[in-house]
């Protein structure tokens, strides 16, 4: 198998889209495209279905996209070990996390970072699932289940609490009590199975009745949206007083008394990574600023 043309096959692959593909790889559309048709006459198989927004795979494609995946990122473990050797922290470092981690609470610390570590290059991938390490050196995020051959270092814990605008109470009230939520409007943020939030469930069944869920009177899946919400004085929204949004803003804790859930978040790597300074220099910088700041 050609694995300059595997290299390519699963660059257009991963984009779904020759002309992105085409810029990564920094050649024409037309290059990319005769490569790919002589891939596909080399495995004798059509991997690609072709359609108005680019390209999918076939089934026989996804197979060997998978392939492909694997050696890519084999590959570049091998590279960061290799070039682990040298004595300054350097190259790229990938970090995918959720949107309102990287944009918010991990933007605070970057800056000292790259000042410390100025040969490092950072990319950030945000996602709100399916948060893995196919696509990223670390993920900031909570607990991953059933992965032993990765790493997870505790970061900090997100103490939540229930949070309405002065606006909002001026409005409609200061709640009294818990149960006082069932006469009010109820921000939630959207779960989906693999949420990387965490469970933000709790302000829905807070004092409920048995078997009964409040119903939101707003629904969103994005918590820097529940946040603004929140601001603006739409409802009570279940949140952090850990976020850099809600700190800069003049939100107020309904009950700060109760001790709400908490959400981990982890520092996550592979096993076969622990090695590497660019990671393990993130680690231990964002863990003595977490520290300095309890």
């Amino acid at each position: 198998m050609d694995l300059v043309k595997l290299r390519i096959f699963y660059t257009v692959a991963r984009f779904g889209n020759l002309t992105k593909a085409a810029e990564f790889l920094n050649t024409s559309q037309s290059s990319l495209s005769r490569s790919m048709k002589e891939f596909e006459s080399q495995v004798k198989m059509k991997l690609f279905q072709r359609n108005a927004r680019g390209v999918t795979l076939s089934l026989e494609g996804r197979k060997i996209f998978q392939h492909a995946s694997e050696l890519m990122q084999e590959n570049e473990e091998f590279l960061k070990n290799f070039r682990n050797n040298d004595k300054e922290v350097r190259g790229e470092l990938k970090i995918v996390t959720t949107p309102h981690m990287g944009a918010s609470w991990l933007m605070q610390y970057l800056n000292e970072y790259l000042e410390l570590y100025p040969e490092i290059n950072i990319k950030i991938l945000c996602k709100t699932e399916n948060l893995n390490l196919q696509e990223a050196d670390v993920a900031i995020c909570t607990y991953i289940s059933h992965h032993p051959n990765l790493i997870q270092h505790p970061l900090k814990s997100l103490p939540m609490g229930l949070w309405a605008s002065p606006q909002y109470i001026k409005e409609h009230g200061m709640p009294r009590s818990i149960d006082d939520l069932d006469n009010h409007r109820i921000l939630a943020y959207t779960q989906n199975l693999t949420d990387p939030y965490g469970n933000f469930s709790w302000i829905l069944t807070l004092g409920a009745k048995t078997h009964q869920i409040r119903k939101p009177y707003l629904e969103i899946n994005s918590l820097e949206g529940l946040i603004n919400a929140t601001i603006e004085g739409i409802g009570i929204a279940e949140l952090s007083k850990e976020s850099p949004l809600v700190q800069k803003s003049n939100l107020v804790n309904l009950f700060p008394e109760l001790q709400g859930p908490m959400i981990d978040i982890h520092y996550i790597y592979k096993e076969s990574l622990q090695n590497v300074k660019s990671i393990t220099s993130m680690k231990d910088f964002l863990i003595q600023k977490i520290n300095a700041n309890m």
